[in-house]
């Protein structure tokens, strides 16, 4: 892959990272509202948490899009990286850091998410399925 191959990859994957700070901030708005039992707070940092959502869904799909549309050799080497191997340069090493960003990051919210929903539904919680 070239070195603008693996900067465009990057570039997708830092837009993920940085919509997912602002799911973050958001979700720990949330989480205030839920403390100070404001019914309303709470419906409108739900509905302003859609958005990034949204994007991020699609900015997730177009770095699928352009991994798919990469010759198959170089396809079979990103995912050899995103499944735990070693980068091989620095292209490589810039795009893998991004990535274990973005996924530490996911993690927290994801755990943040479960903890509200959790609290907002109970036994109904996406997350109790």
């Amino acid at each position: 892959m070239t070195r603008d191959d693996w900067l465009e990859l990057t570039v997708l994957e830092r837009k993920k990272y940085n919509l997912l700070v602002e799911i973050q901030d958001a979700t720990r708005q949330l989480a205030e509202t839920l403390d100070r039992n404001d019914e309303v707070a709470v419906r409108m940092m739900v509905t302003m948490r859609q958005d990034p959502i949204r994007h991020l869904a699609e900015v997730d799909g177009g770095e699928k899009a352009r991994r798919a549309a990469l010759p198959e050799e170089d396809g079979r080497r990103v995912e050899v990286l995103l499944e735990g191997g070693e980068p091989r340069d620095d292209g490589e090493r810039v795009f893998m850091d991004q990535v274990g960003k973005t996924r530490r990051l996911l993690k927290q919210v994801m755990d943040l998410d479960r903890r509200i929903n959790i609290r907002m539904a109970g036994d109904h919680s996406f997350y109790k399925k």
